[in-house]
């Protein structure tokens, strides 16, 4: 199985990313692959699953407030998305991976 490098979203910070693109970031950064059936997956050797998918990563980001966005209510979704790099950079990739079990 050929697995695909993940490049960052073309968009900055400064807009409200969407869960795909949350995912993309986070994925891009701890150096993750995507394989060809859209799963994101961790290590180089010994290959372990993440997530089933992007959007599902930085879906599951925002749920355990690794990632932010704008409240929704006075918000025109035009706010920015931020990420909490120093939650994210504090975990390994086995511990993100139990995290996220429940939600593969």
């Amino acid at each position: 199985m050929k697995l695909i490098a993940i490049d960052p979203p073309t968009r900055s910070f400064s807009r409200w990313l969407t869960d795909e693109e949350i995912g993309r970031v986070l994925a891009h950064k701890r150096g993750w692959r995507q394989a060809p059936d859209g799963s994101v997956l961790a290590g180089k050797i010994r290959k372990v699953l993440v997530s089933a998918s992007l959007a599902q990563l930085g879906a599951a980001s925002v749920a355990h407030g690794w990632a932010s966005r704008p409240r929704v209510e006075p918000s025109d979704g035009s706010g920015p998305t931020h990420m909490m790099w120093g939650i994210i950079d504090a975990r390994t990739d086995a511990e993100i991976t139990a995290e996220l079990r429940g939600e593969v």
